[in-house]
């Protein structure tokens, strides 16, 4: 678990001019983890300041989210580079992904799988939070990067938690 938020955060990190662990001033951004709360691997990882396998419990929604295990690697990135780790709820992703394909303006719909909503169910519950906005110095001229990791990839599933077919969604650019 965290390969890919490890390589985003490393590659951007490196991108910027720097080293691993090499703070970059105002200009660093900030990583968030966001993860299940029912596999929360490197959220505890974090907690106990080393890798921690956790136990499996109930499955979640989220799929491809769904480790016990952090990535020795991914860990030896995050460990240094990653500023916040937080978990979402099933439901909350769920939510999300409504969200994202029936959006209130006239932006375009996007499909988002139950793990590709977990990035905007933890944006959502933080920017409900005083306090951690605060503590991630989120506020109106904060630039905010997420990243959709899937889409429908099981279409029957979609529909299921979200009563909405994906083949005949309109998305931007058709």
């Amino acid at each position: 678990m965290g390969g890919f938020a490890a390589s985003v955060a490393a590659n951007i990190s490196l991108t910027l001019g720097t080293t691993l662990g090499t703070p970059l001033g105002a200009a660093r951004p900030k990583f968030i983890i966001v993860e299940p709360d029912r596999a929360a691997c490197l959220f505890e990882s974090n907690r106990a300041g080393a890798p921690v396998k956790i136990e499996a419990g109930e499955p979640t929604v989220m799929a491809m989210l769904e480790c016990y295990e952090p990535s020795l690697l991914a860990w030896d990135v995050l460990s240094r580079l990653a500023d916040a780790y937080m978990t979402v709820r099933d439901e909350d992703a769920v939510a999300a992904m409504i969200k994202l394909a029936r959006p209130r303006d006239n932006s375009a719909a996007i499909i988002a799988g139950e793990s590709g909503g977990a990035g905007l169910a933890g944006l959502i519950s933080v920017m409900g939070n005083a306090d951690a906005r605060t503590m991630l110095d989120l506020n109106s001229k904060s630039r905010i990067l997420l990243f959709n990791t899937e889409g429908a990839t099981a279409p029957e599933v979609y529909r299921e938690l979200t009563s909405i077919d994906p083949a005949e969604m309109s998305l931007a650019g058709e």
